[in-house]
């Protein structure tokens, strides 16, 4: 139904949300000393993060595995 690109697109936008939404309520955390559930909510960011960048990554990984093989 959906254009495969364009659902990307939208899950992309979904993870570089949720790591925004993670890195703010984390600092709010903080702010009120909890720091063990701070930690977490950023480790839950930096996977969101990752998430978002997925395909960068994909390509990065593909050019090492490239000149690995040459």
């Amino acid at each position: 139904m959906f254009n495969r690109n364009f659902s990307q697109l939208i899950v992309t936008f979904a993870f570089f949300y949720s790591a925004i939404v993670c890195h703010f309520k984390a600092l709010e955390l903080l702010k009120s000393e909890e720091i063990l559930l701070a930690i977490f909510l950023w480790f839950c960011a930096l996977t969101s993060f990752l998430g978002a960048i997925r395909f960068q990554i994909a390509k990065f990984v593909k050019k090492i595995k490239e000149k690995r093989i040459k």
